[in-house]
């Protein structure tokens, strides 16, 4: 399977884009079924969720044990039954459905690709093809990539489905007292990509390669961007970000098979990777 087949482009991406850190949808165990763990917001109902997850109210309230008659309390842990063929699709990436985001699973300890496969509803060579594994060795706490989940975006309004999301109330910007956190590259990255609104985003293995950071500026090796573009690198395993300068396209060697990205080491302990690779999200500037 292409490399570039998570690649999802998006242009005046808005919201989503710059919010990186709260695309990813993570499926969670309950019982024999993966769920998705859903913490309300103010001013959301059971109705609402259930619309935008394209599943049945009655579901939700079954599995959360929550009355949706009565007003939602924000904070309150509701869990999305992910049904195949209705809101889930685990099979192939699907072709024409709106709204659709990819679904990801935390390893948990004993867990194993029969298992997962298993309770996922999921081929294991599929498992295995999309998170570029090798073998059936997984390591607790790596994220998988699962599959697809048709889902209304947060912030959003869909008419067809009579329903609104409210925004969130935009507070004052706060004065940057961690200006250099980034080494800079931040601001440099909010350039080119006008402040997050012209991306593209690309999920997939990223590799790390011997070459020292210098001033906590990292260097990377992506064949998609143009040397000198700012990616930001997101690790869903951890919830850590960098961003990485590239320098040049991928080198053709065993090292970066089926990766999408070649990271410098010294970006390792910054994106909370204990391994030589590890599962990220990318977004960069399309040029």
């Amino acid at each position: 399977m292409s490399r570039y087949l998570l690649i999802v482009v998006s242009v005046f991406f808005g919201v989503q884009a710059s919010a990186q850190t709260s695309d990813s949808i993570f499926a969670v165990r309950k019982g024999k079924d993966f769920v998705i763990k859903y913490t309300s917001r103010a001013n959301e109902s059971v109705f609402m969720i259930s619309k935008r997850f394209f599943t049945p109210q009655e579901k939700i309230e079954s599995l959360s044990m929550v009355d949706g008659r009565k007003k939602l309390i924000p904070g309150t842990d509701l869990y999305i039954p992910l049904v195949a063929n209705e809101n889930f699709h685990s099979t192939k990436e699907p072709v024409g459905i709106e709204n659709q985001q990819e679904v990801y699973y935390k390893v948990r300890e004993k867990d194993n690709i029969a298992l997962i496969s298993l309770f996922a509803g999921v081929q294991k060579t599929d498992l295995i093809s999309w998170n570029s594994l090798h073998g059936n060795t997984l390591v607790e706490g790596q994220p998988l990539f699962i599959g697809w989940v048709k889902v209304v975006p947060k912030d959003s309004i869909n008419l067809r489905n009579g329903i609104a999301y409210p925004s969130k109330r935009t507070r004052a910007a706060s004065v940057d007292t961690d200006k250099h956190a980034f080494g800079e590259m931040d601001s440099i990255y909010n350039v080119q990509t006008r402040n997050g609104t012209n991306t593209l985003q690309e999920k997939g293995t990223a590799v790390f390669f011997e070459k020292a950071g210098n001033n906590k500026i990292y260097y990377a090796f992506h064949s998609t961007s143009s040397p000198g573009t700012v990616i930001k690198i997101y690790n869903p395993g951890s919830g850590k970000t960098i961003y990485a300068k590239v320098l040049a396209p991928i080198p053709n060697t065993k090292l970066y098979a089926n990766a999408i990205i070649g990271i410098c080491n010294a970006a390792r302990e910054a994106l909370g990777v204990t391994d030589g690779k590890a599962w990220c999200e990318l977004s960069y500037s399309p040029n």
